[in-house]
């Protein structure tokens, strides 16, 4: 139940396929700045994920809900 929860809101953070792509080449930077012990990749990793979460918080769509038809 909580691996489900966890699945959910992970697709739905990265419902936006920008965010997605640089999500996994900031995962891809930070592997291998971790091999090489480098700093200053790693941040530029972390910055790049940000971005990441920039870009889905700025084209993120609010749904309008349509009204409910009331019984009869």
């Amino acid at each position: 139940m909580c691996l489900e929860k966890f699945c959910g809101k992970c697709c739905e953070m990265h419902k936006n396929p920008a965010n997605c792509l640089l999500h996994l080449i900031a995962g891809i930077v930070v592997i291998v700045a971790l091999w090489y012990n480098s700093i200053e990749w790693i941040l530029v990793g972390i910055l790049i994920a940000i971005i990441g979460h920039i870009i889905q918080a700025a084209t993120k769509r609010k749904v309008v809900e349509k009204p409910k038809k009331k019984k009869r």
